[in-house]
Formats: structure tokens, sequence, C-alpha cells
């Protein structure tokens, strides 16, 4: 994952049960239930980089992964403050863009990619508190924003965004590609998400149908 953040110019490039129940009908959400689904970004397929954070470190481990000490910090520092899961979803238009997500072959992805990630937290404060604080986890976070700022791109804070007053978005093109980021905080959930060389409008889609699964307590 290392490489596609690297484009970034960043260093390295988420539900316990709720005390009252779900509306009628509908699943509590999680961590997974929310973060990028197939259905959001048709014609991309999901990579082999994806699972639960837990997952995702010892996947980084056993393969040497120089971003594993820094992001299996990063994850205890998260579970300090109150995250109790965490799911992170990748989707390539190609096997080629998931290889180089995961940073098996050299170069950036030539198709595109989308990157969620959703943590999940004991209760809504923790997830605000969190928040607050600007937080990096696996390669994600403010920096990404500020990336986006420092490139002339555009930003959006609060309920403009349509994610919540605890949110942010901005896309640049930067050396011919395109990004994508978000940040947003909403009940007990804090989500992230990523897009590289998709289309913004596509982009914003996935990330809007991200927060409509993200079920109030």
């Amino acid at each position: 994952m290392t490489r596609v953040f690297a484009c970034l110019a960043v260093a390295a490039f988420l539900a316990a049960c709720q005390s009252s129940p779900a509306p009628s009908g509908a699943n509590l959400a999680t961590p997974q239930s929310v973060t990028i689904q197939p259905g959001d970004v048709p014609g991309m397929q999901r990579c082999d980089t994806s699972g639960d954070v837990a997952a995702v470190l010892n996947q980084e481990k056993s393969q040497g992964s120089l971003g594993y000490d820094m992001h299996a910090t990063e994850w205890e520092q998260w579970k300090r403050q109150g995250a109790v899961d965490a799911y992170f979803a990748v989707y390539g238009h190609t096997a080629a863009d998931c290889a180089a997500a995961s940073g098996t072959t050299t170069g950036a992805p030539t198709g595109g990619l989308m990157v969620g990630l959703v943590v999940q937290f004991k209760d809504t404060n923790g997830a605000a508190r969190n928040f607050s604080r600007e937080s990096t986890l696996m390669g994600l976070g403010p920096k990404d924003i500020r990336f986006i700022e420092l490139a002339g791109g555009t930003t959006t804070f609060g309920s403009a965004t349509g994610l919540g007053d605890d949110s942010v978005i901005g896309s640049a093109v930067v050396a011919g590609s395109a990004y994508f980021v978000a940040m947003w905080q909403n009940g007990r959930f804090e989500s992230d998400f990523m897009g590289y060389d998709t289309g913004f409008t596509e982009s914003d889609n996935a990330v809007l149908a991200m927060n409509k699964r993200i079920i109030p307590a």
C-alpha cells in the first residue's frame, strides 16, 4: 500500500452492540459493511490487500513491509482512543493496479484505485474526539488534505460536503493524475477515502454511498 500513497507525497500510504435497536429490517452497521462495496465501484475489482486492519497488519508483517511498524503503532494508539474495529478496502480497475497498491510491482497504478478505511469506536464521543485529533492510520489522514491544498486543489469542509459537520473532502489533478480524498466522522464511525485516477464524480458517489450505510444509533 505504501506505493500509492507515495504518489500522494506522504510517508507511507475501523460494531460494538448498540444499546438501542436498529431501524426495522436493517442490520447494524460494521466497518466492513460501511466501507467501499462492489456496487459503489462498477468495473473495479477488490484487491487482496483488503481486510480487517488486524489481518492487513499481519500480512504486512509477514511480507516485511516497511510500513508495518508505523501502521501497527498507529492502530494501537487508535485502540487506546476507543477504536474497537476497523476495515480497509482497496479496489482497482485491473490486477496490475492491485499489485501496484500492494507494492509488489514498481510504478504507480495505471487504471485507478479507490481505498476506503472505516474505524468504529465504542461511542460517538470517542469517534468525534479522535477525528479532532487529526490522527493518521494506514497512511490515510489529514496530510492527504494538506497535499490537496498544497497542490492548489479544491477543499470543502463541514456540512457542505454532504457528510456532516465533522468532514472534509478535497480534489486535485497533479502531474496528470486525479486525486480525491475524504475524511469524516458520523456517529461511532470515522472514515477515510482516497481515489487515485478515478473520476471525481465516481469517487464522490462512493463516499456518499459509504456514509449512507452508517445506521444512526
